[in-house]
């Protein structure tokens, strides 16, 4: 009789966001103190580069939101070419100065480059937010924008930021893959 050894490796949880080590947080330089603030304008998508080592699988997607709750967040996880792997599709935003989360489909994600995305359908719904200093560190970040852009399209259409981007609290939950 044989005997086979198995090595049981556990997985770690990670979170994603764009102050972990994962995305900009390293290069961000001057940035606000964080607030409850409206994010400036409806139906405008934020993409925030950021980078894995090791494989995860994401499982959920959370936002910070602010003193005042109002219309519906969509928020998603890009390919760096656009393509849209998963998103929470429009949720209504509940609970103030809360952390809300959203359980999606298990989605690995692979070694790579990939975009945080957040969208909000009101104007004046607010999150717990950063502001970057000058609209240049947010190009030099490859920080991108999309108008028009909710519901979070299926392909993103990248536009270099147009104003010093709100950075929101926002992240993913997700346990490395062995």
């Amino acid at each position: 009789m044989s005997h086979q050894v198995v090595r049981v490796v556990p997985s770690h949880l990670v979170t994603i966001s764009p102050f972990s080590m994962h995305s900009v947080a390293a290069s961000l330089g001057s940035i606000g103190a964080p607030a409850s603030s409206a994010l400036g304008v409806a139906n405008k998508a934020w993409f925030i580069p950021f980078r894995l080592s090791v494989p995860v699988l994401a499982q959920k997607l959370s936002w910070a939101n602010g003193t005042t709750v109002n219309g519906n967040t969509d928020m998603g996880i890009y390919t760096y070419d656009g393509v849209r792997l998963v998103s929470t599709g429009s949720t209504v935003q509940t609970g103030a100065s809360a952390i809300q989360t959203v359980d999606i489909a298990d989605t690995p994600l692979g070694p790579g480059l990939y975009y945080l995305a957040l969208a909000t359908s009101s104007s004046t719904a607010t999150y717990r937010r950063s502001t970057l200093a000058t609209l240049s560190l947010a190009r030099v970040l490859g920080i991108f924008m999309q108008l028009s852009a909710f519901a979070l399209p299926a392909t993103a259409t990248f536009a270099t930021a147009d104003a010093a981007p709100y950075i929101a609290n926002h992240f993913i939950s997700a346990r490395t893959v062995v």
